[in-house]
């Protein structure tokens, strides 16, 4: 196996807990006495476009939320969204000694709406770790179609057999094998370095 130079990383599963899903929407449903079932109607056809950038937040929670009034305000609703993000801190540390060291470029790939994605990015500090961000509210693509990882690997003139993908989600994992670049299917964030370690990544 060729020596591993770069190391492409999802943020949510992987650094963050996840951004929005389906665990929040349901804390957001109790939170704010909201219908479940009727909130994942209207929100399954307009998410694929939301995390492509399609969407802004405020056009997305018009579609799912505020299609009629409400006893709490947007920025209450905003708020809980942002709070439902949490560090890693096992990942995030070992991404942080990994970024120190010159041997590796660090990037992520990774699916999330743009408001949300900016959000996390500055508030836990990702843009100290990571070189670049390959999000899908940035290109209009996301994963696991493989055009996004093909589009990291030649942005960067990378050589997939030097390049180390991680994610939490078997599809993504299957996906990204494809282009040629290794990957590792992250069950738990604190098997981490140990996952790495496998491939001969210097924690």
């Amino acid at each position: 196996m060729k020596e591993i130079s770069t190391i492409f990383c999802d943020i949510g599963g992987v650094c963050l807990s996840n951004g929005w899903d389906h665990i929040s929407r349901e804390k957001a449903c109790k939170e704010f006495s909201l219908d479940y079932e009727e909130m994942e109607r209207r929100h399954k056809p307009v998410f694929k476009q939301f995390e492509k950038g399609k969407f802004t937040l405020d056009e997305y929670l018009n579609s799912v939320i505020f299609y009629k009034e409400r006893k709490f305000t947007k920025k209450d609703f905003i708020d809980f969204m942002y709070s439902q993000s949490l560090p890693f801190n096992s990942s995030l540390n070992i991404i942080q000694k990994l970024s120190t060291n010159s041997k590796y470029l660090l990037a992520t790939i990774n699916n999330e709406s743009r408001e949300l994605n900016n959000y996390r990015i500055s508030r836990f500090g990702l843009d100290k770790y990571f070189r670049s961000f390959f999000s899908s509210c940035y290109l209009g693509i996301r994963k696991p179609e493989s055009e996004i990882f093909h589009l990291a690997l030649n942005v960067l003139h990378k050589n997939p057999e030097n390049c180390l993908f991680i994610d939490d989600r078997e599809e993504n994992y299957h996906s990204s094998r494809t282009t040629g670049m290794h990957s590792i299917l992250l069950d738990e964030p604190e098997n981490l370095q140990e996952r790495l370690e496998e491939y001969g990544v210097e924690i």
